[in-house]
Order: C-alpha cells, then sequence, then structure tokens
C-alpha cells in the first residue's frame, strides 16, 4: 500500500494536470509539509466536507477522491503561514488517513483511466472549450496562456480537468466533477455547469447595466471604492492580498530616487505586478528593485578635511614612515582646497605587516569617511566586480556597488585589499573590469551588469594595497598613484613593540593592572630569533603569544609583576626559529657570494654557489630560475670568456670543466636581472678560485660588456641585506640617489660602495 504525507484543504478543490498556489496555516498541516518537504516533496491533498471545521475529524470528515501533487516552492510569509505552489498530478482513492507524531499520513490508490479518442469526446472537448471562452469573456477572466494550452492538449481529460479548475462555482459542484471517473460522463457535466455558470454571468451583466444607467457618476465613484475596498478586506483576511508588493511601493515613496532611476523602477514594478508572484522572474525582479531601493541614493558623509586632526590621527596610530604620511597629507591639502576634485585613487605598495590597511582606516577616520574593506585576492570572475547579469535566481551586483550599499553613503573611502592577487581565467580578468573602477574619466558612469544603469563612484575614495606591483597589469597601475612602505628597520620594531604592540597585547590579555617588564634587549632578540620578516605581523603574533603564557603563570603563582628577559625567553616562545644573521663576518670562501633580492615580502640576501665540474666548458644552472635570470647567468658567462687575459682566466679549463651555479631555497621561483654581478663574480670565483669576501652583498644588473646596470627595490634590499648581518654593499652607480631613502640607523652601520663596470666589483669583493 502507498504512504504520503496528507494535508486536508479547505475551499479548494484541487483538479490534475494544474499548477496551484495553496496556504497552509494550521499546526500539523505546517508539520506534515515539513515532512513532506524533507523526503521527496510529494504529498496527498483533499477537501474538507465541512470548511468550517479546524480540526476534521479524519478520514471522515474529507472526500474519498483526493490528489497527489509534487510541492515546487514554498516560501514563509509574515503572519507564520506558509504559501505553497504545487503542481497537481494524479486523481487517487484515499483508503486510510492517520496520525504519526503529529504527522498526517495517508494510505492511497492513484487512480488511472485509458482514455480512448472517440468521435464523442472530440466533439465534448471542442463544446467545452468553445463555452470556457465564452465563460472567460462574460466574467472578464480571459488568460490567453490557458485557451492555447487547452487547445494543445493531447489528452482531452487534461481539458476537462483543466476547465473545471478554472471556473468559479460551488464546491460541491466540483467535487462532483473530480469524483466523476468516466471521461465522456464528466464531460458531459462540465458542458451542463459551463452552460449555468454563463446564463448567471449574462444576467448579472444585465443586471449591472440596469443599475449602472441609474447611478450618478458620484454614486457610482463611491460604489467603486467602497468595491475595492471591502475586496481588499476580504484577500487580507483570507491571505489572498501581495503583501510584498504593497510594501515595495511604500519603500519606493519613501526614498528619494533621482529622476531616472525612478523612472526605471516605477517601469520594472508594473512589470512586477503583471507576473505571478512565484514566477522565477518576479523573485528574480523582485530581488533586483529590493537592491536599488537599499542603495544610499543621494546620501553622503559629512566631510570635514582638517590636516591637524589628520597628523594627529596618523602619528597617534603609525610608528616612522614618514614619507608615507607627507604624501598622504599632500592629498587632503588639495582635497581640502579642491571638493571638486574627481575620484582619489592611491596604491599602497609594499610587504605584508608594514601597515597599508591600518593606514587606509586612518585615512578615514581623519575625514570622516565611512570605511569599507574589499578584498580582492583569488578573485578570478569580472562578475565579483561588475555583478552578474540579472538573466537568473541568484544573480547579485558586484563588490564594488555591495560596498557602497554596505558602507549607506556615496563617498566612503573603499580599500581595495590585495589588488596584485587577481588573476584571470575563462569567466574574464577582473583587472580589467577595475580599469574603469578607478579610472575617475570613467567612473562617474559605472556600468555594473546587475544595476543595468550607470552608477557615480566620483566621490568614493580608493585606496588599494599591493605586496608586488610586478603583478598588477600597467594599465591599471597607471590608473593609480602609487605609495611606497618599505621594510622596518630593527629600530623601527623595537619602537613599534614598546609604543603599540606590547601595550594591545597586554589589554588583549586583560594584564593592565599587572606589573610586566620587557626590555629593548628582549624585543631585539625576539625580533631576530623568532621572526624574519619586512613587518610586524609575526612580531605582534609572537609577543601575544608571551601574554597569554603571563596571563595564565599570573593566576597560578598569583604574581603582581612578571619580568621577561633573554634569559627566560625561551620559556615563553620556545627555541628560537631563526639563528642569528649577525655572523657573515666569516672567512672568505671560494665560489660562494651574497646576492640581494627583493620579495613581496621584503628584502633579503640570495646566496649564489657556484663550483667547478667535469665537462666541456658548459654552464648548468639550478635553483628554479626564470628566464630573466638564465639570461643573466649565460651574460655574465659571456662576458667573462670574451675577458679571459683581463682577468687571469685560464682557457683551457672550458676543455675539461663545467660551472654549475645552484641558487639554495631550490623550491622557490626566482626571476629578475638584479643578480647579474653576483652571478659574474661567483663564475670568476670558481674560474680563478679566487675567494670572495663574505661581509660583502651586491645587487646590479650586468651587460655582456661589463657595464653595471641600475635595479629596483635598492631601499628593500639595503634593509634585507642589513637584517642578515651585512656591513658593505655595493650597488649600482646609477642607484646613488636611491640610497638616500635608505633610513640613517640603517645607514650608520653599513658601508656602501657603487660600482660603474665590474671591474668596480671585482676591486673590492676578493680577498687580496
Amino acid at each position: 500500500m502507498n504512504r504520503l504525507p496528507f494535508l486536508p484543504t479547505r475551499d479548494l478543490v484541487l483538479f490534475p494536470s494544474n499548477v496551484s498556489p495553496i496556504y497552509v496555516g494550521r499546526e500539523k498541516s505546517i508539520k506534515t509539509l515539513d515532512e513532506a518537504l524533507k523526503t521527496n516533496n510529494r504529498l496527498i491533498l483533499s477537501s474538507q466536507k465541512n470548511s468550517l471545521e479546524e480540526n476534521p475529524n479524519l478520514p471522515n470528515g474529507v472526500y474519498k477522491i483526493g490528489v497527489i501533487a509534487t510541492v515546487i516552492q514554498s516560501i514563509s510569509l509574515p503572519n507564520n503561514n506558509l504559501k505553497v505552489l504545487i503542481d497537481v498530478e494524479n486523481r487517487v482513492l484515499i483508503d486510510d488517513i492517520y496520525e504519526v507524531d503529529g504527522v498526517i499520513y495517508s494510505e492511497y490508490r492513484v487512480i488511472t483511466s485509458e482514455e480512448q479518442r472517440t468521435p464523442e469526446l472530440v466533439a465534448l472537448k471542442k463544446r467545452a472549450i468553445s463555452l470556457y471562452e465564452r465563460y472567460c469573456t462574460l466574467t472578464n477572466q480571459i488568460n490567453a496562456d490557458i485557451i492555447i494550452k487547452l487547445k494543445n492538449y493531447k489528452k482531452i481529460e487534461k481539458v476537462f480537468d483543466c476547465i473545471a479548475f478554472n471556473i468559479n462555482t460551488d464546491e460541491i459542484v466540483k467535487i462532483n466533477l473530480l469524483e466523476t471517473l468516466d471521461i465522456s460522463e464528466r464531460g458531459f457535466k462540465l458542458l451542463e455547469v459551463l452552460s449555468n455558470e454563463i446564463e448567471i454571468a449574462e444576467l448579472e451583466q444585465k443586471v449591472d447595466q440596469k443599475v449602472k444607467d441609474k447611478i450618478n457618476e458620484s454614486q457610482k465613484n463611491y460604489f467603486i471604492k467602497e468595491k475595492i475596498n471591502t475586496l481588499k478586506e476580504e484577500l487580507g483576511k483570507n491571505g489572498g492580498g501581495d503583501e510584498e508588493l504593497d510594501d515595495l511601493y511604500e519603500k519606493i515613496k519613501k526614498t528619494k530616487l533621482p529622476k531616472d532611476v525612478k523612472q526605471k523602477i516605477d517601469n520594472e514594478m508594473k512589470k512586477l505586478s503583471k507576473m505571478m508572484s512565484f514566477s522565477a522572474e518576479a523573485t528574480v525582479l523582485r530581488s533586483y528593485i529590493e537592491t536599488i531601493l537599499e542603495l544610499p541614493w543621494g546620501k553622503y558623509s559629512k566631510e570635514k578635511v582638517d590636516l591637524k586632526k589628520a597628523h594627529t590621527v596618523l602619528e597617534k596610530e603609525h610608528y616612522g614612515l614618514k614619507e608615507v604620511k607627507e604624501k598622504i597629507l599632500d592629498y587632503l591639502a588639495v582635497k581640502k582646497l579642491n571638493p571638486n576634485l574627481k575620484g582619489t585613487i592611491l596604491c599602497l605598495a609594499g610587504p605584508p605587516g608594514v601597515g597599508k590597511t591600518s593606514l587606509a582606516k586612518s585615512v578615514a577616520e581623519a575625514l570622516g569617511r565611512k570605511f569599507v574593506r574589499i578584498s580582492l585576492g583569488g578573485v578570478r570572475d569580472e562578475a565579483e566586480i561588475r555583478g552578474h547579469r540579472r538573466t537568473y535566481i541568484g544573480s547579485m551586483p558586484g563588490k564594488i556597488i555591495k560596498a557602497i550599499k554596505s558602507a549607506g553613503s556615496l563617498n566612503p573611502l573603499i580599500l581595495l585589499d590585495e589588488i596584485d592577487k587577481m588573476s584571470s581565467d575563462f569567466k574574464g580578468d577582473p583587472a580589467s573590469a577595475m580599469l574603469e573602477v578607478l579610472d575617475p574619466e570613467q567612473n562617474k558612469h559605472f556600468e555594473d551588469h546587475y544595476l543595468d544603469m550607470p552608477f557615480d563612484l566620483s566621490k568614493v575614495f580608493f585606496i588599494a594595497t599591493a605586496n608586488d606591483l610586478r603583478t598588477i597589469p600597467a594599465p591599471l597601475r597607471d590608473r593609480m598613484d602609487i605609495i611606497t612602505l618599505s621594510s622596518y628597520t630593527e629600530f623601527e620594531k623595537l619602537h613599534i613593540a614598546n609604543k603599540y604592540l606590547i601595550k594591545e597585547a597586554k589589554k588583549e590579555a586583560g594584564l593592565e593592572k599587572y606589573k610586566i617588564t620587557i626590555s629593548d634587549k628582549t624585543i631585539l632578540k625576539i625580533i631576530n630569533e623568532y621572526t624574519r620578516e619586512a613587518g610586524v605581523r609575526n612580531l605582534k603574533r609572537e609577543i601575544s603569544t608571551i601574554f597569554k603564557k603571563v596571563a595564565r603563570n599570573v593566576l597560578e603563582n598569583e604574581k603582581e609583576s612578571v619580568t621577561i628577559s633573554t634569559k627566560n625567553l625561551e620559556t615563553y616562545l620556545g627555541i628560537p626559529k631563526f639563528r642569528p644573521e649577525k655572523t657573515k663576518k666569516g672567512k672568505a670562501k671560494i665560489g660562494v657570494v651574497n646576492g640581494m633580492a627583493w620579495t613581496s615580502v621584503g628584502g633579503m640576501t640570495l646566496d649564489v654557489q657556484g663550483v667547478l665540474i667535469p665537462g666541456k666548458g658548459n654552464l648548468q644552472l639550478t635553483g628554479t630560475l626564470g628566464n630573466v635570470m638564465k639570461e643573466s647567468a649565460m651574460v655574465a658567462f659571456t662576458y667573462l670568456k670574451s675577458n679571459l687575459e683581463k682577468y687571469k682566466i685560464d682557457s683551457k679549463i672550458f676543455e675539461t670543466k663545467d660551472v654549475h651555479l645552484h641558487f639554495p631555497d631550490g623550491a622557490t621561483p626566482k626571476d629578475g636581472p638584479s643578480a647579474g654581478t653576483a652571478i659574474t663574480t661567483t663564475i670568476l670565483s670558481v674560474l680563478t678560485q679566487k675567494k670572495v669576501k663574505q661581509d660583502f652583498a651586491m645587487t646590479g644588473e650586468i651587460t655582456i660588456t661589463g657595464d653595471v646596470l641600475a635595479v629596483g627595490g635598492i631601499k628593500e634590499k639595503v634593509i634585507g641585506a642589513h637584517r642578515s648581518g651585512i656591513t658593505n654593499l655595493i650597488l649600482p652607480k646609477e642607484n646613488k640617489a636611491d640610497a638616500a631613502e635608505i633610513p640613517e640607523e640603517v645607514r650608520e652601520k653599513i658601508t656602501i660602495h657603487f660600482a660603474e663596470i665590474y671591474d668596480d666589483v671585482e676591486k673590492l669583493v676578493f680577498e687580496n
């Protein structure tokens, strides 16, 4: 025996081959519907014999003939009722109805009938459709879709059931049609019902016409208004009113929309009012209108450009970064003098942990603007920037419009975090979409695919952050004013720890009432032996770890004060993660040279190692090198081969030996031309067996004629080399101006040599 969840219906008779909404409000019915949705979305329905009964006596309180249906959609209404869209499939004979754990079930048998297309049935079909068209005309219920559907149905039984469901007649008449299983007999009964309804409708028309002729214009208006109010009240009582549509109209009245937007919304509302509320198109359109209304039209934050306040905020929350602060204050000064300045786009570029995001927050605070952060790391779909086209359920605006909506104003400060981490695939290139966002000439009419209308972004203050500018496409980079944040020196990290990080960690750990002492030597040891970074993110993490352990210590041992020194530091942080690198003054070595690299996490030293191996004068390279670096090695090798006498290289060595160069940390990709001088020195060292001084590090591009050319990232590289314990640096002479940017505390501890040609390098780095 078949069994499914069962729902009794009131004032509603359902017929197969029809889609209909039903309203579920009784507690048991809601529980039964939930059970149906958990299984296969199917249930049995039958009409109550007495529609006034709140809890009908089952199974005697419902008719034996019901229907089996599939739930298409379920929506919760504000009055805690459910509006359910069902697709009715077949008649069923209900054998039994019973309740299990508050869920009503029905045992049933599906009623099937074999239809024989006789001339009599065909005639009944045509007559039924003709009468139904006449009925629709008289009652003003013309629905072209239903008429077309009736004419296209191949099964005559479907035609009869569809008409029976869509005529407005007594419930007992419809029950009689539902329970008539013989198709021919059902057809004759349907014709009789239609004829009666047509006759009644014709009589109503005559009566209405006579009444209208006797009523004057004022009485007519009063009559219509009262009729509309009564109909609205009745619809509200029965849950048939479209409350969502009324709410939208109310929101439109309250929202101050621009003229063109108001016109578009009015057009969309006209479309929505003509749609079935359960249709997919209506759901998409309703979401679109709600999104438009939630945008902050005409709302702006009151901006006050106060340079003194901005300077105070920047100094209070950020140590150092003098040049960065100067550039930001310059921008704010121009903004104060020219309030109509088109949208400003800054890009804070630098390694992780140097304070790019917090700087953007400080600028927003200084300006009095709302701050919104958009993470662009890993974004590869253009629709995430421009939005999805409004063609399906689930489409939504892009990240920019979402940020405007979240900010609640049209002039927020939007942080485009990690703009260098965007990528592209078959879904489009988000970096290209950002061109329109960040172009002051275009973003006044920014086109979001979802909004499908121009949106003004010219008042937005955009600040982007990036770790590595090299991965940003040139056209996008050209639209931003780059402000570079360099790595912090040990001195700067020490001050940041004392001024900000320790206070913050102490507050987070709840130790403000306790005396916690950390010496500068201890902090420097944490910086050098537990962190190796350009910024202070890991330093903050290590200090936070210390204070968490201190919190446990003061509670367990009931202490009022704790001192953290270099001697007991390992009890809090464990064994040092990095060995101290203040030991680069080791003995000179053959074939080992300290190069200098610039990565997304700051500057660092990069060893270049070389040895002679049996071979025929070839150059072998290992260490995951890019094409540019491989070419630098070949240039260096060729340069030395062309100057054998000058550097006293025995030419016979190439007959029996190969030079093998290796760049340690082989799993990390390496590329760029700046290792040219280091590679040349390594090859020359192994060919002449001269030892290279280990307290020297160098950077510079080498040409095939021996010229040393300028490279980028000088400040980062020098700070990284200083962090590694290097005391002598060789830089290209063309980079002399860049050396002025090196922090004073670093310059005091290193000696910088400038090289114009490779001979200048060779004279410095070799022992004796």
